[in-house]
């Protein structure tokens, strides 16, 4: 007497009866008082990854191309046992059709530059990412994860277009005409050195800037009057040009070598040794002249120590607390944390910091979004435990 099997239109009912979680007659068995029981004997390797087909399939979420194919594998490798619980598989080994849309995955790994910004993207792999969150602390142009877009993407500079261009060659991705216009024209300026150098003559100009950067002057700076010196020096290290010699002596004999530190570096270290008090004044007053506010303090250690030697120089109204009560407006001098919270900040004007190694996804962050950073430490470490230059002694 010939058997009746049973037979269903979409792979998904199949994994879900090998799955334990729909009868062999396609009646749900499955519920949240009783986990699921495979009715095949299933191999050890197998039992995970039906698990999850299962419970994927039952909330409604398409298979990628990998795992449609790996599915569809699956029931086939179980016909026997299949057949044997009156189930006919001939419908996925003739025409194997799925409940949702298969998901297509872009697994291309490639490099490109779109909207003023380097993407990179490439399937998961763990060494990768831990080479990226690396640079990502110490690099020059913020290196951030996008993850609506699903990609990794940098700041447009020299210093991240250098990086991008030799990480690529290394991991063999494919690397997009625009990137590797922009590392030509690199590589042609490098064979010719041109300094682009802060000036002074009856004005400040910029030498060599490309009109870009003279528009940003302009437009966000405050232009290139005499008068406009400090924010021009200020910016120099951020922007990635160099200040003249006379104008280095003038800024120096006016304001100090302590002012003139804060002023040409993007991170700086104050010795445990020096009078901190002396030091924090020096910063307040540097942040007053070049207009560098709020200040960020973050003290992990919560001695609070460092913070006091800041309040005392603001009214109250003018301190925040960054305890997610507090609301930083643009009367805030002055912001002070003990852990970083959760809403990103998009931009630090100076960070003053009692820790000297910010490693986590948070605290790289603020590392990024600084301009400015002051660490008050001994030693400063980067990812890979070597210990920071030391960038500037304000005793």
């Amino acid at each position: 007497m010939a058997q009746n099997l049973y037979s269903y239109p979409y792979v998904e009912d199949y994994i879900e009866i090998i799955a334990g979680s729909k009868s062999p007659a396609g009646k749900p068995s499955y519920s949240i008082f009783q986990l699921p029981e495979s009715p095949v004997s299933l191999a050890r390797y197998d039992v995970k990854v039906v698990e999850s087909f299962a419970e994927q399939a039952r909330n409604g979420i398409g298979f990628t191309d990998r795992q449609a194919k790996l599915a569809t594998d699956l029931v086939i490798k179980y016909e026997r046992q299949l057949f044997k619980l009156g189930v006919d598989i001939a419908p996925v080994k003739n025409n194997a059709v799925f409940r949702m849309p298969i998901r297509v995955i872009d697994r291309s790994t490639r490099v490109w530059v779109e909207d003023d910004q380097i993407n990179i993207r490439f399937p998961f792999q763990a060494e990768i990412i831990n080479t990226i969150k690396e640079e990502a602390r110490v690099s020059k142009g913020a290196i951030r994860w996008s993850p609506d877009k699903k990609i990794w993407s940098a700041d447009l500079t020299e210093y991240t277009v250098n990086w991008v261009y030799a990480f690529s060659r290394t991991h063999n991705f494919e690397i997009d005409p625009s990137l590797q216009r922009l590392m030509d024209q690199i590589i042609a300026v490098e064979q010719n050195p041109i300094k682009i150098e802060l000036q002074a003559r009856d004005t400040l100009y910029i030498a060599n800037a490309h009109n870009t950067l003279v528009e940003y002057v302009d437009t966000t700076l405050g232009g290139f009057e005499l008068n406009n010196l400090l924010p021009l020096v200020d910016s120099a290290p951020l922007l990635g040009y160099t200040v003249e010699k006379v104008i280095e002596e003038t800024v120096i004999e006016a304001y100090g070598t302590r002012f003139w530190s804060l002023c040409t570096n993007r991170e700086l270290r104050v010795d445990q040794a020096s009078n901190f008090t002396n030091q924090a004044e020096e910063i307040v007053r540097y942040a007053q002249e070049t207009k560098r506010f709020p200040i960020y303090i973050y003290e992990p250690d919560l001695s609070s120590r460092l913070t006091m030697l800041f309040v005392r120089h603001f009214s109250k109204d003018e301190v925040v607390h960054l305890d997610g009560k507090g609301a930083v407006t643009e009367n805030t001098k002055l912001v002070y944390a003990e852990k970083i919270p959760k809403e990103p900040v998009k931009r630090i004007p100076l960070l003053v910091s009692s820790a000297g190694m910010l490693f986590g996804g948070d605290r790289q962050l603020w590392i990024q979004n600084a301009e400015k950073v002051v660490y008050f430490t001994n030693d400063v470490y980067n990812k890979n435990k070597e210990k920071g230059r030391t960038i500037c002694k304000l005793s």
